[in-house]
């Protein structure tokens, strides 16, 4: 162990990590010894240069540990100081510095969730807080202290005084065998056995204790000359994700942690707009805020800064989904807020589509209709028609089933309550219905919703004076497979419906932690019906600009019994299309991500006499831990004798379009580099297979 050596002057640190380094490990100046760096990828990210270099921390798996048999702390007096530039608020509190681990010794400078900065000292079980006044600003460097002793804690931001306590009651005193935790609080939650919920989420750089009670004027003279030299950079620089073989490299996707829901796509401002529930923190479920992304062409996408965080008040535990609107020339987002106590409607809006300001009064809407016995409230969508706006949100009739609640206002504040657009019953449609959504397609009227258990479901009907009459009772399932859920709709200027959904992750938690991001969104569709009722979607425009030119390959016989698997043509990243003919066959089958021996493969198999729609998944992967299962839908092509399949294969992602009438998305995990490959055949003889081209799709730049 170091040899300590104790300072005379109280300006001196008795413990100081300069995080300016490029290994992976963090040296404490004073002691000479070096702590590792935790990581999920064994390795530390280290940005910036001179003295705007710092270690980032990624919300749940970086953080530095320090053990030492005795702390160099002998005075009942300390004080703390960092630069912290945060991307996000932590799930839960997340300590800059933790000292000790006994009841009767522990010391806590922290960020709560929203944002205030703390210091804790916990006496027999009880903490002592101080907390400031304001939150932290986001995405800008930061001076942060904290000083302690008999006087009163005092914290500091930037060198200015922000918070107080005149006593904690008692003298300070360390425990001579406690740590030091840098980045995270040491008891806090962990979710789902894997991620812990109390670690910061930004750069950290020039962390520093001493034994006794900085001045004020010394703590902002420390800020001073410590000073940073430029902006930090928080952006993702390179490809966190990259060492993960299912990454997909052409489907829209955050660059890290947590996405879930889209809650609105809309062109504005020149560009396509796609937000999103996000945790930035890390691939879990938590700490809800919007994220933002945009593209110009719905393929290329660029991470924005956060839309909506969670803030003490109506959304204080999450800010939940919702949808946009164009609003007197301003971006819109009404989405749900929740308390903890219960959900509500809330509003914010945007001048530049960047930054963005929550309505004072919120909520709009502070909770369900009196008298309909609503037992969930949440999830609004809102359109307009003439000068008036409209607002359904998704509910359900308690013991009944699903339904939305229809609004209407003039000004997206005062909203009056109409009527249940539409009530399901439970045995069809679900207990509830979450994400609705209701728009125009031809002219027809389409309302898409989530049920709970989850999967997508629509009906199609009319809409006239407030009234949406469905031509069918039951709804019809908007998956053949119901991988996909929650789409997100766009009205373009032809009239068109296009929309995106989720794809969700289905692989366990253990593996999301290990490669830092989870769930992705679709290809952007465009719906359309049938005039029967149904609705239709095939593959919005556009992916060909990023394929390579495509192989064409002359029609195949295939015959019972014998594999035809296509030379020359395999990869991760494919767009396949084949038109197959029935001849005499009874079904025709088509293998992608297939290894040479057949180990692993993942096949679409059609039934012509049956109808019976395969996805055939039981050996997609030699990975025993992710979903691989067989499922079978009936479909019927709109020719007896044929059947079209358009295919983008994009690493762990398959979406299937048939027909340009019908479509699926589901996630394939293969383990070996040879998974490449693409094969057709058939039971019954003389099947045929035509009209065969493969793309080999790059990433959208």
């Amino acid at each position: 162990m170091p040899r300590w050596t104790w300072a005379e002057n109280r300006d001196t640190p008795v413990l100081y990590w300069k995080l300016e380094e490029s290994g992976d490990a963090a040296p404490e100046s004073i002691s000479g010894g070096e702590d590792a760096i935790q990581s999920r990828t064994g390795h530390a990210i280290w940005v910036g240069k001179g003295r705007n270099r710092a270690l980032r921390l990624d919300g749940y798996s970086v953080w530095i540990n320090h053990v030492q048999k005795e702390l160099p702390l002998r005075s009942q007096s300390l004080t703390i100081s960092a630069w912290l530039a945060l991307e996000s608020y932590p799930v839960d509190e997340a300590a800059i510095v933790q000292l000790g681990g006994k009841p009767d010794a522990e010391f806590r400078f922290s960020i709560d969730r929203w944002g205030y900065l703390q210091f804790g000292s916990r006496k027999d079980g009880t903490w002592s807080v101080c907390k400031s006044a304001h939150p932290i600003p986001k995405a800008r460097w930061i001076h942060l202290a904290a000083a302690s002793g008999d006087s009163g804690t005092t914290i500091h931001m930037d060198g200015l005084p922000c918070g107080h306590l005149p006593s904690l009651g008692y003298r300070l005193q360390f425990a001579k065998d406690a740590g030091v935790t840098l980045g995270k609080s040491t008891d806090c939650p962990v979710v789902a056995g894997t991620f812990p919920t109390g670690v910061l989420n930004g750069l950290l750089r020039d962390v520093r204790v001493f034994d006794g009670k900085l001045s004020p004027k010394s703590i902002a003279e420390l800020a001073d000359e410590s000073l940073p030299d430029g902006p930090p950079d928080l952006q993702i620089n390179g490809p966190w994700c990259a060492d993960d073989p299912q990454r997909p490299v052409c489907h829209a996707l955050p660059p890290r942690a947590w996405t879930n829901e889209p809650h609105g796509l809309i062109h504005w401002g020149g560009q396509y707009h796609l937000f999103y529930q996000k945790n930035p923190n890390g691939p879990y479920w938590g700490h809800i805020n919007w994220g933002h992304l945009t593209s110009p062409d719905l393929y290329r996408w660029t991470e924005m800064p956060v839309a909506l965080s969670p803030e003490p008040g109506p959304d204080a535990e999450g800010c939940w989904s919702g949808s946009v609107i164009d609003h007197d020339g301003k971006l819109a987002l009404i989405y749900t807020g929740g308390d903890g106590h219960r959900a509500s409607i809330c509003l914010a809006h945007s001048s530049d589509g960047i930054h963005f300001t929550k309505f004072p009064g919120n909520p709009i809407i502070p909770e369900p209709p009196q008298g309909m016995n609503c037992p969930e409230f949440r999830d609004p969508f809102v359109w307009r028609e003439g000068d008036a706006y409209y607002l359904i949100i998704g509910s359900a009739v308690k013991g009944v089933g699903g339904t939305v609640l229809l609004y209407r206002s003039k000004d997206l504040v005062s909203w009056e309550y109409r009527k249940p657009l539409l009530v399901g019953d439970r045995e069809t449609s679900g207990l509830f219905w979450e994400m609705p959504i209701f728009v125009p397609v031809g002219g027809d009227h389409a309302l898409i919703v989530c049920e709970v258990p989850g999967r997508a479901s629509y009906w199609v009907g009319s809409w006239k004076d407030e009234t949406f009459t469905p031509s069918t009772a039951s709804p019809r399932r908007l998956e053949l497979f119901n991988h996909l859920l929650s789409p997100t709709p766009h009205i373009d200027q032809q009239g068109r419906v296009i929309t995106m959904g989720i794809i969700p992750d289905e692989r366990p938690s253990k593996q999301c932690w290990k490669a830092g991001w989870a769930h992705l969104y679709s290809l952007p569709r465009v719906l359309s019906t049938d005039g029967s009722g149904r609705l239709l979607q095939k593959q919005f425009e556009g992916i060909e600009r990023w394929t390579e030119q495509p192989v064409a390959i002359p029609g195949i016989a295939l015959q019972e019994g014998q594999l035809h698997a296509l030379e020359n043509v395999s990869g991760t990243c494919l767009h396949l299309h084949v038109r197959f003919r029935k001849g005499e066959s009874h079904s025709v089958a088509l293998m992608v991500r297939r290894a040479l021996d057949g180990q692993e493969q993942t096949a679409i198999r059609y039934e012509w006499e049956t109808g019976r729609l395969t996805l055939d998944r039981s050996r997609s992967s030699l990975d025993s831990q992710v979903k691989r299962d067989v499922q079978q839908e009936t479909y019927f092509p709109s020719r007896e004798d044929a059947i079209q399949m358009d295919v983008f294969l994009d690493h762990s992602v398959l979406e299937v379009f048939i027909d340009d009438r019908s479509a699926f998305a589901a996630r394939i995990y293969p383990t070996l580099s040879g998974s490449e490959g693409v094969a057709l055949g058939c039971t019954g003889s003389n099947a045929r297979a035509e009209d065969i081209t493969i793309a080999r799709i790059n990433r959208p730049h």
